[in-house]
């Protein structure tokens, strides 16, 4: 800790910090300076703890070694309203200044954000072994390569998991700004047949038909429903586990459903990028896209990003990756802490 004197950002990355990435299931915690993770990040069922402190002081019993931590930095799966996160699937309500008494931090040591600008501020750190490229554009099979992008154009990160998150990392006067969003609830977009058709079943359940209705565990099991009811059958209402499951053994619906979640995210994706002018490329998160990628190919994932018209040369240079690195949000909680991301590494994705 400090002597209670001001303390500057670089001050402040020279002390060691407990970084996390807070979800409805899991708890991920790590140690952190510089925004570098020191050590293994441990993941902890958020079900064994009473509330968010318990579950710190129990990672710090155990692996903090009688360290004084300087801080807390969370990315928590929730909107940031007067300073708090209340967990969107979970009963967790994060108070900074109730956390920081618990662990006898000074007041304005915890710093909360949502979770997905804790990813938007790790985007410019990622090596490129972080990402993977997504292929499938005519440009790609005609031999082009990957899209280099510009290594100071702005870039987003969306996904699917049990919602649709969106957060985009701005560059301006040589610094990185995070933006959060609620991209995921602006209304869908239809340009198929069955993409209509779909939207239709999302209106009759839901009324507003944002993407997040389709980009989703949820969304991914309406399309299925809609694949069965295109083929004359009674939707069955899987959930997306058991679509995913249903996936591998080859059910039609199911490949169907999986088929169009895909060119979908390419299209939203592309809209994003339109939106922020991406031009440092759009990265895929969230717990979905893995699963799927196991069992089918990402066809049509990057063919729909660059389907817009008149920007589709200009979508062609702009990269669309698959986050690769299970850590990203705890590195971008850690970076965050100390108010600015640090300088790219040579190897950094561009």
């Amino acid at each position: 800790m400090d002597d209670g004197g001001p303390t500057t950002h670089d001050e402040r990355s020279e002390h060691v910090v407990l970084a996390g990435d807070v979800g409805g299931t899991f708890v991920r915690l790590v140690l952190a300076r510089n925004g570098a993770l020191l050590g293994v990040p441990q993941e902890l069922a958020r079900e064994r703890f009473t509330d968010l402190a318990d579950a710190c002081g129990d990672f710090l019993d155990r692996h903090g070694a009688g360290l004084r931590i300087d801080g807390v930095s969370l990315g928590a799966a929730g909107r940031l309203q007067q300073g708090q996160i209340a967990l969107t699937n979970g009963n967790w309500l994060i108070d900074p200044q109730s956390l920081a008494n618990a662990l006898g931090l000074r007041p304005g040591r915890v710093h909360l954000l949502n979770d997905f600008a804790a990813l938007a501020w790790a985007l410019p750190t990622l090596h490129a072994d972080e990402l993977i490229a997504a292929p499938g554009s005519a440009a790609e099979l005609a031999g082009r390569g990957r899209p280099v992008g510009s290594i100071d154009g702005n870039r987003v990160v969306v996904g699917p998991g049990t919602g649709l998150g969106v957060a985009a990392m701005i560059r301006s006067a040589g610094r990185w700004h995070p933006l959060a969003t609620e991209g995921g609830h602006v209304s869908f977009a239809p340009e198929t047949p069955f993409e209509y058709a779909a939207a239709q079943l999302a209106a009759a359940r839901f009324g507003h038909v944002s993407w997040e209705r389709l980009l989703s565990g949820p969304g991914l099991a309406l399309l299925r429903d809609a694949a069965l009811t295109e083929a004359g059958l009674v939707p069955d209402t899987l959930d997306s586990a058991m679509v995913i499951e249903t996936l591998g053994r080859g059910d039609a619906a199911s490949v169907r459903a999986a088929r169009s979640f895909i060119e979908l995210l390419g299209a939203f994706a592309g809209d994003l990028a339109l939106l922020y002018e991406a031009s440092g490329g759009v990265v895929i998160a969230g717990g979905i896209m893995p699963r799927l990628t196991r069992v089918l190919p990402l066809e049509g994932l990057r063919t729909r990003f660059e389907a817009k018209g008149r920007y589709r040369p200009w979508l062609a240079g702009v990269p669309l990756d698959l986050m690769a690195s299970p850590w990203a949000a705890l590195r971008g909680a850690a970076t965050a802490y100390i108010g600015s991301a640090p300088r790219e590494r040579p190897d950094a994705a561009t």
